[in-house]
């Protein structure tokens, strides 16, 4: 099964700007961190917390831009959505796709740092 062109040129598209606001995010996550550096150090290990959120929105960003690139390569929504690697994404995910979900599947990876 392949998109048709106009629709593989949309999903390359739309992956392209959820690259551009990942990108934005990382420079919102810089300036965060050093604010978080200047803390008061009762507050820091809080903030630092709060703050990895941040790089949890990124990695949910690149996985929806993969998603959407796979799609428009011709990926299947089922093969497309395999490949994500953060379990509760995927998880919502599969039933669109076509999936068949279980409560056993793999917990997948969130880094936090």
């Amino acid at each position: 099964m392949h998109a048709p062109p106009e629709h593989a040129l949309l999903l390359a598209a739309i992956a392209d700007e959820l690259t551009g606001v990942r990108e934005g995010i990382d420079h919102v996550e810089a300036l965060v961190s050093r604010l978080v550096r200047r803390a008061p150090p009762e507050d820091r290990a809080e903030a630092l917390t709060e703050a990895q959120a941040l790089d949890a929105l990124t990695q949910r960003l690149e996985a929806l831009a993969g998603v959407l690139r796979m799609l428009g390569n011709g990926a299947t929504p089922a093969e497309s959505v395999s490949r994500i690697s953060l379990a509760d994404m995927a998880g919502r995910l599969r039933p669109a796709a076509g999936v068949q979900t279980s409560a056993a599947q793999d917990a997948g990876d969130l880094m936090l740092f």
